[in-house]
């Protein structure tokens, strides 16, 4: 019979072979617009000290490769002629050094090649993101960091504008998203990338940030340790809250998964009292909010919903 927890093992195994620290000289396109510049710093001089991530983000990572051949599916359906980079080849910038490389650029038919960068994203982020303000705009990290990688490859070829191609996981559904070249946004990032390269020369490190949220998934938290150097920590020993936490940080995506879905559904069923969709049946109630004097609050209203799944 088959042992499928020693396959599922032997999987996971060949997955942690591929998570593998390596050397980093100069600021990366991927991350000169992250938001703490120590971290620029430490990715450079202590790339060998970065904590390495778990394989739950190897299978991320290998599932964003996919998104990216899904799209160029998509581009070489539509009859559009794709420039695709060689695997080893990277772009340079120089004083400051900035190096990437580039996902695809693509010829839409008037014979002049765009950059397009490639984004697989949750439904969620798809959702949220329809200009480029809305990525400067977001809480996550990663997100913050795209206008400014795409941003560079448009100044080092010397172009005016390129795009994002994102996807949507599930679904793959795609979304354009253009961004024009800010030269006052791009002068800030080369004078970022000046900083970093003089903190590496002189051994020194910017200041720290203050904001945990963005520290706490960091692969440096261990050598910059911002909050017990801010002000003395409190240690607990207990058990039994601990593994309270544990569970509480299992649950942190579930519980907003059924948020982002619970808004999502209930706004679908806006403006009918009575449904059935499958095994579910949904009453609907409109709800109305008078004015109130001498308080200035306005009339409203707002639909009501109640779910019940039925035992079929």
């Amino acid at each position: 019979m088959i042992d499928v927890k020693e396959i599922s093992q032997k999987i996971i195994d060949g997955k942690l072979k591929k998570i593998k620290r390596y050397p980093q000289y100069n600021v990366r396109a991927s991350d000169v617009g992250h938001p703490c510049e120590r971290y620029l710093v430490y990715s450079i001089t202590n790339w060998a000290d970065r904590a390495l991530y778990d394989v739950g983000l190897q299978f991320v990572f290998e599932g964003g490769d996919l998104v990216e051949n899904l799209a160029l599916k998509d581009f070489e359906d539509a009859g559009f002629k794709i420039y695709r980079p060689e695997p080893t080849s990277k772009q340079m910038l120089k004083n400051p050094t900035i190096s990437g490389r580039r996902d695809v650029r693509v010829d839409f038919g008037n014979g002049i090649p765009k950059n397009v960068e490639i984004k697989g994203l949750n439904k969620y982020d798809f959702d949220s993101l329809n200009c480029v303000e809305d990525f400067f705009n977001s809480k996550k990290t990663h997100l913050k960091k795209y206008p400014a990688q795409l941003m560079t490859y448009l100044y080092m070829d010397g172009e005016e504008d390129g795009f994002f191609y994102l996807k949507s996981l599930p679904g793959f559904q795609f979304k354009w998203i253009y961004v024009k070249l800010d030269f006052d946004y791009m002068d800030s990032i080369l004078k970022k990338a000046q900083r970093i390269e003089e903190h590496v020369r002189n051994k020194t490190l910017p200041p720290q940030i203050d904001d945990y949220s963005v520290c706490e998934r960091c692969g440096f938290l261990h050598l910059c340790l911002p909050s017990l150097k801010r002000q003395p920590m409190e240690f607990i020993d207990d058990e039994d809250l601990e593994q309270k936490l544990i569970r509480w940080d299992e649950l942190k995506p579930i519980s907003k998964e059924y948020e982002e879905l619970d808004k999502e559904i209930k706004k679908s069923f806006e403006g009918h009292e009575k449904l059935m969709i499958g095994n579910f049946i949904i009453q609907g109630q409109l709800i109305e909010r008078k004015a109130y004097v001498p308080k200035p609050v306005e009339a409203s209203s707002y639909w009501k919903y109640k779910v019940a799944k039925l035992s079929i």
